[in-house]
């Protein structure tokens, strides 16, 4: 099928974009070559059944990103490639464990989320823009909901919409899964999920093993339960270093849990490869230690199909899921599940303790949009969008930040992973760039160690505006300024 008949794309970029989108398509598959000439105006019009001036935005685009080239009366032709920036290299230092030591900056992150003029937007945890979110469908199933069941609001469920856990059990497949209904527990988000899955597996004390750098709220809830971090070294492109994990684990019981997000990390991006998540769940039964996987970002892949789970190679029952609709339909909902396995009866006692009601009317809605097709619907836009807004990302970052610079490429997720000449300060970076509303997260954030002080995470779930290339060329700016004279 022409993306261009494509209504799911239709929806989700300008149509410009989409004729920009089909010629970046034949440039890609070497159809078109460098120093090739591109149809006329005119001819684009014709070839696409579109007006003048989207031809010429659609030139306009590609010329901004450095594709095409214009040439003074001669037309458009296929540029010489660009510059690609380096990936980040994997850090292989690993610390030692200790507890997780409280961090203002973090703290002052989680708090700086209420800037409305923020772009890209200061979201400690990112996930799209309101305008690639199904607001208008949710409000519709959400009064529906209201008027078939007024009870929701007002009676107490301990154990949570039976419908919802049917469809994550349908869906589970998709991920490699086959699961029953009553194996899955609804939490409030995938946050509640983390936090009553380490419950579940550890005690206070306990030394829990994670991914360098990782989800800063991983470190937040670990402080709280009063366990202890070991940070084992992750590749931006791979994940986990299963070698470093091996030697961190080669004392029986040095760690009771290891945390890890392998589809689309937060912050790096990254993709465990199918064999290394084998690989990594047939350590931990060898070791004795029970495997915790986030898939929040598993749906929002940029390639032809979803990433398998951890779990759908847990022969012993051991690993524990934890996911949610969080990241990708509604983050006010705070609607998440997990999959806890052998741990099942214990992970149920504590939720309860945890939670004596569930949200009830939220899930049954969620449960609704993803039984009628709505949200299979809704992702196809969603990915479309999040694929291009990071490759516009990707290549603002690319001119206008200075030399010197690494840029992680993620296959799937909301975020970019930059490193940054050792000489800029990713504390004092957040800082000015918050005073001029332009949203980061600082690198130091994501770990316990200073290591990735010259880091900084970048969110693409805005499609693409002036004013947000503005801001990221003014945020280059900002780097260099930092760098010795």
């Amino acid at each position: 099928m022409n993306s261009l008949t494509d209504p799911g794309l239709q929806a989700a970029l300008p149509l410009y974009q989409a004729v920009a989108a089909e010629l970046e398509r034949a440039m890609a598959a070497g159809s078109l070559r460098v120093g090739d000439r591109l149809p006329s105006v005119r001819q684009l019009c014709a070839q696409h059944g579109v007006s003048v001036s989207t031809a010429t935005l659609a030139y306009r685009w590609l010329e901004n990103r450095a594709l095409v080239e214009a040439r003074p009366k001669s037309g458009y032709f296929v540029a010489a490639c660009k510059t690609v920036l380096p990936e980040p290299e994997l850090d292989t230092r690993m610390g030692s464990a200790g507890f997780v030591e409280p961090s203002d900056l973090r703290r002052e992150f989680l708090y700086s989320a209420d800037d409305p003029l923020a772009l890209p937007p200061l979201y400690p945890a990112p996930a799209p823009a309101r305008s690639l979110l199904p607001e208008a469908k949710l409000r519709h199933l959400m009064a529906r909901a209201n008027r078939l069941h007024p009870e929701y609001a007002s009676r107490p469920n301990a154990v949570g919409s039976s419908a919802l856990r049917q469809e994550v059990a349908r869906r589970s497949m998709q991920a490699g899964l086959s699961l029953r209904p009553e194996e899955i527990l609804l939490t409030n988000g995938g946050t509640g999920a983390l936090f009553l899955a380490l419950r579940t597996v550890a005690q206070a004390g306990a030394t829990i093993a994670l991914e360098s750098p990782t989800y800063y709220m991983l470190l937040e809830i670990i402080k709280g339960l009063g366990m202890k971090s070991l940070e084992i070294p992750t590749h931006p492109r791979h994940g986990i270093s299963l070698e470093a994990l091996d030697f961190a684990t080669q004392t029986p019981g040095v760690v009771s849990a290891c945390v890890v997000i392998p589809n689309f990390h937060n912050p790096l991006g990254s993709l465990m490869p199918k064999e290394n998540k084998k690989q990594l769940v047939a350590l931990a039964a060898q070791r004795g230690f029970t495997l915790i996987e986030t898939d929040i970002y598993g749906d929002a892949y940029f390639g032809d199909e979803r990433p398998v789970v951890l779990k759908s190679f847990d022969a012993n029952d051991d690993v524990i899921l934890c996911s949610a609709v969080t990241k990708t339909v509604a983050p006010g909902y705070r609607v998440g599940w997990m999959v806890p396995g052998r741990h099942l009866k214990t992970a149920t006692s504590l939720g309860m303790q945890a939670a004596i009601t569930s949200p009830l009317l939220q899930q049954e809605v969620m449960a609704e949009f993803l039984c009628d097709g709505g949200y299979d619907h809704h992702l196809r836009r969603l990915r479309a969008s999040l694929k291009s807004q990071a490759q516009q990302l990707s290549d603002a970052v690319t001119r206008y930040f200075p030399p010197g610079c690494k840029l992680s490429r993620p296959q799937g997720g909301l975020m970019l992973w930059i490193e940054l000449p050792v000489s800029v300060d990713s504390r004092r970076l957040y800082d000015q760039a918050r005073r001029e509303h332009i949203g980061l997260a600082p690198g130091a954030s994501f770990s316990c160690s200073q290591r990735y002080n010259h880091f900084i995470r970048l969110h693409h779930g805005q499609p693409w505006t002036a004013k947000l290339e503005a801001n990221i060329k003014r945020l280059g700016e900002l780097v260099e300024q930092q760098l010795p004279r």
